[in-house]
């Protein structure tokens, strides 16, 4: 899969409409909720998109629903307008645990919205590609309190990080696994109770056997804001942080099931947990991740699960994860509103995590012209992401391609830590090239590796890994340039945008690195 051209896939409105509706109230009015949202998306399914829109009064801009299943249809949430899910715990119960403080059951509730679409081939009439568009937003309310509870889902959540417990809060998004053509456009998500975004898409099903021959075939996320939190505080006056919002990824593909021929574009995230992570699990190939800012969060991962090896109908073994382009990327740490409980996690750049729980093979992965700024850990590619776990699945990372990355800083408070492990000699990491790869805040002291390949040049590297089972080739040529063009000796040079900021700041906020 080829980078080129990337940007003329931009998706367009839809012409028409099947069904408008417009809010009737000015807040998320618990009481009544807009049940006719459900009523539209299914009696609209293969019709066209279901539009929310203002209200006649232009205050009137708020729908709040329970579970919501969109299956070959479009939500189009309007400018202006924001898309509620419903705090009463009720809305969600699955196993009859949702909502309960104190419980470790990853099941509990149901998402806020499921999508699914028909699988082709079975008889159906042709459908409409499910999706979820507009300019609006949909806001999860994980910070607020819960109907007849005063503790939130993301309070719930926190009884459960010392005991890294499963809460069963709802994702806001889930894609079945059965899902094919999936698109996301535009739309502004804000505090999810949990995962934002799980993608499981493939241009058809089985996802293995699918071709790939336009980028975004398989799904298409573009120009997406996730924002979590989005205010400093909540209406108890509790103030939030991204570590608040535990277990908040952005967007994750292969959570569900196989996902093949993929594309995130364009988009911003700060949330409290992985901005992006490829959850290999279930394989993820052929995937295109492309002029996206990232602020608060985890960093732009791979795994932690990372066992998903499938076969195609020729018996053909497919790894966990393969065939992933991530390029124009800023990762931006100085302007992270961090708070209590702030860890090394919360600076991370570019992770690859796995364990023998939960290893794989994890292949033909590629980051070029990536800038990040005051990032603690730049790379961090580990094969004992939880030592306390223990399985027979063998982490085997296989080729890694590093060009045209720079780490700035503006505070300098800590040296940038750069860790690249195999599993053993036997399933050591690599080939990993490491290509014009300069961090300005580094030392010899913070920089390691075990049992790797590893390949340095043409472009220069300011660090030379070294450690246990390391082979390093040093191929660096100081003048001329390397095959992207760009001067061996010069650092990519880097902007970082503004990033969208929750609501509310404190006065007296303070930013802070973590201790």
């Amino acid at each position: 899969m080829k980078a080129d051209g990337i940007t003329s896939i931009e998706p367009n409105w839809p012409d028409t409409v099947c069904m408008e509706l417009k809010a009737k109230n000015a807040f998320p009015d618990e009481h009544n909720l807009d049940t006719e949202v459900q009523d539209a998306l299914t009696s609209c399914r293969n019709k066209g998109p279901v539009k929310l829109v203002l209200g006649d009064n232009p205050a009137n801009n708020s729908f709040v629903t329970g579970h919501l299943n969109i299956i070959d249809v479009v939500l189009w949430v309007d400018a202006g307008v924001t898309l509620y899910a419903s705090r009463d715990p009720g809305a969600y119960q699955n196993t009859g645990n949702c909502g309960v403080l104190g419980i470790n059951d990853s099941s509990a509730c149901l998402d806020y919205i499921t999508v699914n679409s028909t699988p082709v081939g079975t008889g159906q009439t042709p459908f409409l590609a499910p999706a979820i568009i507009g300019d609006g937003t949909i806001d999860g309310q994980g910070g607020e309190p819960l109907v007849g509870h005063d503790y939130s889902w993301w309070q719930m959540s926190g009884a459960l990080r010392d005991v890294d417990g499963s809460i069963g809060n709802p994702t806001l998004i889930n894609l079945g696994s059965n899902t094919t053509r999936f698109w996301m456009y535009r739309i502004t998500l804000h505090n999810s109770p949990k995962f934002h975004v799980k993608v499981s898409s493939a241009p058809s099903r089985p996802a293995q056997d699918s071709t790939c021959d336009s980028p975004g075939k398989g799904f298409l996320i573009w120009g997406v804001t996730i924002l979590t939190p989005s205010n400093w505080y909540n209406s108890q006056g509790i103030l939030m942080n991204p570590q608040f919002s535990r277990n908040s990824d952005g967007i994750d593909p292969g959570a569900n099931d196989d996902s093949a021929c993929g594309v995130i574009a364009c988009s911003t995230i700060s949330t409290g947990d992985d901005h992006i992570a490829i959850k290999g699990g279930h394989s993820v190939t052929d995937l295109i991740i492309a002029h996206n800012h990232f602020g608060t969060g985890h960093g732009m991962s791979i795994g932690s699960e990372t066992y998903g090896d499938a076969t195609d109908s020729s018996g053909a073994k497919i790894p966990s994860v393969s065939n992933v382009e991530v390029y124009d990327l800023t990762i931006d740490a100085d302007s992270r509103w961090v708070g209590n409980r702030v860890t090394g996690a919360d600076f991370n750049g570019i992770r690859i995590k796995t364990d023998t729980s939960r290893g794989g093979h994890v292949t033909g992965i590629s980051y070029h012209d990536i800038c990040m700024r005051d990032i603690t850990n730049s790379i961090l590619i580990s094969t004992a992401y939880n030592p306390l776990f223990a399985g027979n699945y063998l982490p085997d990372f296989g080729e890694l391609n590093f060009q045209n990355i720079h780490g700035v800083t503006c505070m300098a408070q800590t040296q940038t830590i750069v860790s690249i492990n195999g599993f053993n000699v036997d399933h050591p990491t690599g080939p990993v090239t490491l290509d014009n790869v300069i961090f300005d805040n580094i030392g010899p002291e913070s920089t390691w590796a075990t049992f790797s390949n590893i390949t340095l040049g043409p472009g220069n590297v300011n660090f030379t890994p070294s450690g246990l089972g390391v082979t390093v080739d040093n191929q660096i040529v100081h003048g001329g340039t390397n095959d992207a063009g760009v001067p061996n000796d010069e650092p990519r040079k880097c902007r970082f945008p503004t990033l969208p900021q929750p609501k509310g700041k404190p006065l007296d906020w303070v930013w802070s690195q973590p201790q």
